[in-house]
């Protein structure tokens, strides 16, 4: 009884270890909200990370953004690591689009839009690199337009970065 017990402790321990490992490289990017609409369809934060940052492109050193998104109903709404520029532009013209992680997850039910939802995007590491670092949230309108009066309001908030070292 004594050895089985011993066993089960022993694996908990390595398993809470594991799942500690895998979780102490993060960053807090944003803590608070943001609302992005047609007076500020551009979120744009820095943040840093240390020299030792994994710059991996192999899907086993993928970064991880986690975020909360409130609102998001339009299907063009992008999210940007390190972008060559702070504008957001029509989707169909989108100079930033080389940089890109991927969208805002976006529900067109009535109810749901107005709901809190976690967005888990992972990517490659390769965006990432050493010391200073820059996140660019975009909304655009419901055919990927930034110079609408028509554009998505969408609130952000709890934005953390999951990234590896070497």
């Amino acid at each position: 009884m004594k050895k089985i017990l011993s066993i089960s402790v022993s694996a908990a321990l390595l398993m809470v270890t594991t799942y500690v490992s895998a979780a102490d490289n993060y960053i807090v990017i944003q803590r608070g909200s943001t609302t992005l609409s047609d007076s500020s369809p551009t979120l744009v934060r820095t943040f840093t990370l240390p020299a030792l940052v994994n710059l991996s492109s192999s899907i086993a050193n993928s970064a991880v953004l986690q975020f909360v998104a409130v609102g998001s109903e339009f299907n063009f709404n992008e999210i940007y690591i390190n972008p060559p520029t702070e504008v957001c532009t029509d989707n169909d013209t989108d100079a930033n689009q080389a940089k890109s992680i991927g969208f805002i997850n976006d529900y067109d039910d009535t109810q749901a839009k107005f709901d809190a939802f976690t967005n888990h995007i992972a990517f490659s590491s390769a965006l990432l690199q050493p010391g200073a670092n820059k996140i660019m949230f975009c909304v655009r309108d419901a055919t990927g337009e930034i110079d609408s009066a028509n554009i998505d309001n969408v609130t952000i908030k709890s934005v953390v970065l999951h990234y590896k070292t070497l």
